[in-house]
């Protein structure tokens, strides 16, 4: 045991050794430059301050055997100065000489095992004027590593020492040890399974407080919907009453005119047709407060065609291009025609508002697998506009939340499409990247194939409002 950690010693020593050696060489060439640099920058280069200079270099270290400043003189290097007890000097190599007068860094040249000449060049307005030699002296590798290895054989000695006496200890302790052992293991499973159930009880809160938060969230969407749905029927109320008095006044004026020319009659008609759409609208208005959706076989692909159908001229006028995809034998769901078609143009209208410029609207259908032992089909409305922050999606659904210009939007299109796909018992999932687009994925219910039913064949209304 001793021997094998003597040798593993020598050998880490050695290393080290080699390591003292490569930071010594590299320390040479750093303090040859920087004297280089010094003597560069110096505005007086008699011999008498290029020696002081490098007197402070050689005293750093004592294993820098000597330093020394050439000039260069027509083409060759001459001694200029000296620090004090300097070795004598030794020619410079010719290749060395070479890259110095180029105005190189200068290689470094070792002549042998234990010298180490580190060269740099100096400058004198901006031309080579000479060159700093660092001469540094170093022990042989083994030599070092010996005086580490004679510090380090008695710490070695001590230390087998103190394992051997440990070792005794640890054997004649050895039943103590493997009671504490048994104990442990008792203590870590009862902590294990404590930790578990704390595990559990954390989870349950955590589900608790989301539950928390999301019906208190819902109750703030329900308590807006409450407030525009009253607003609402409000302005019908009152609205509707002085629309039906005008529509008695004009029947009273068109009485009178009918002796007048055909250019005011047929200004009262048009008066009488557009007093007509608004009472429409504020009835379909009255109609949404108390709306009740009932709900018959419907199939989605039918509905879709026949919608971008009709929809298809206002895209082509808006240079958007729609691509269908819809799957072959999709189930039947149970869906309101009315209520559906209300939701897929709330959201075909919100990606025109995404891409005034033009773009592609893509609408698919598939059938998804099976949740429990109900199969669902899915509905995804993918857009190329302008897309969603994560900031702005986290709100997408809250009533009167809107990002669109005052008088564009109301901030209840995605609260409708929200609440009809609940009506629908289904899911709304929404993606999006900012300047990439949006895709929003609703899955409903599909009805069995087991049971008889009759399809409901939707009927479009594209004037419903957003």
């Amino acid at each position: 045991m001793v021997t094998m950690l003597i040798a593993a010693l020598a050998v880490t020593s050695a290393a080290i050794a080699n390591i003292e050696r490569t930071d010594d060489q590299t320390l040479a060439e750093i303090q040859a430059r920087d004297l280089a640099q010094h003597i560069s920058d110096m505005g007086s280069r008699d011999p008498e301050t290029l020696t002081r200079a490098a007197n402070l270099i050689k005293g750093t270290r004592p294993n820098i055997m000597s330093v020394r400043v050439w000039k260069l003189t027509q083409g060759d290097f001459v001694e200029q100065a000296a620090a004090n007890g300097s070795a004598p000097a030794s020619p410079i190599p010719e290749d060395t000489k070479s890259v110095l007068r180029g105005g190189g860094p200068g290689p470094t040249h070792v002549s042998n095992q234990s010298l180490y000449r580190a060269f740099a060049i100096t400058f004198e307005k901006g031309r080579a004027s000479g060159a700093v030699e660092i001469v540094q002296r170093f022990d042989s590798i083994w030599a070092v590593a010996f005086r580490y290895l004679k510090s380090v054989i008695w710490m070695s000695l001590i230390v087998i020492a103190l394992i051997m006496l440990g070792t005794y200890y640890l054997f004649r302790q050895m039943q103590l040890t493997t009671k504490l052992e048994t104990e442990r293991g008792i203590l870590r499973d009862r902590v294990r399974d404590a930790t578990i159930e704390l595990e559990k009880r954390n989870q349950q809160l955590q589900e608790t407080n989301l539950e928390l938060w999301r019906t208190n969230r819902r109750m703030n969407e329900l308590g807006r919907l409450a407030a525009a749905g009253q607003t609402a029927a409000h302005f019908a109320h009152e609205v509707g009453t002085p629309l039906n008095l005008i529509s008695g006044h004009v029947q009273l004026l068109k009485s009178d005119l009918d002796r007048d020319p055909h250019d005011a009659e047929a200004r009262i008609r048009t008066i009488s047709a557009q007093i007509e759409r608004i009472e429409r609208i504020v009835r379909r208005m009255l109609d949404k407060t108390r709306f009740e959706t009932e709900l018959a076989p419907l199939d989605l692909n039918s509905m879709l065609r026949k919608l971008c159908d009709a929809m298809a001229p206002a895209l082509d006028k808006r240079n958007i291009r729609l691509v269908e995809t819809f799957a072959d034998n999709l189930p039947l769901m149970a869906g309101s025609s009315d209520r559906l078609q209300q939701l897929f143009l709330n959201l075909i209208n919100n990606s025109l508002d995404a891409m005034p410029d033009g773009g592609e609207i893509q609408v698919r259908t598939s059938s998804e697998g099976k949740v429990g032992k109900v199969q669902r089909v899915a509905v995804d409305f993918i857009d190329t506009g302008f897309g969603m922050t994560p900031e702005v999606m986290s709100h997408i659904f809250d009533p009167l939340y809107t990002t669109k210009d005052r008088g564009h939007g109301t901030g209840l299109g995605l609260v409708i499409v929200s609440q009809i796909v609940s009506e629908h018992g289904g899911r709304v999932e929404v993606e999006s990247e900012l300047g990439k687009g949006t895709r929003f994925r609703l899955t409903f219910a599909a009805i069995p194939n087991d049971v008889p039913a009759v399809v409901e064949e939707p009927e479009l209304e594209l004037g419903v409002g957003r």
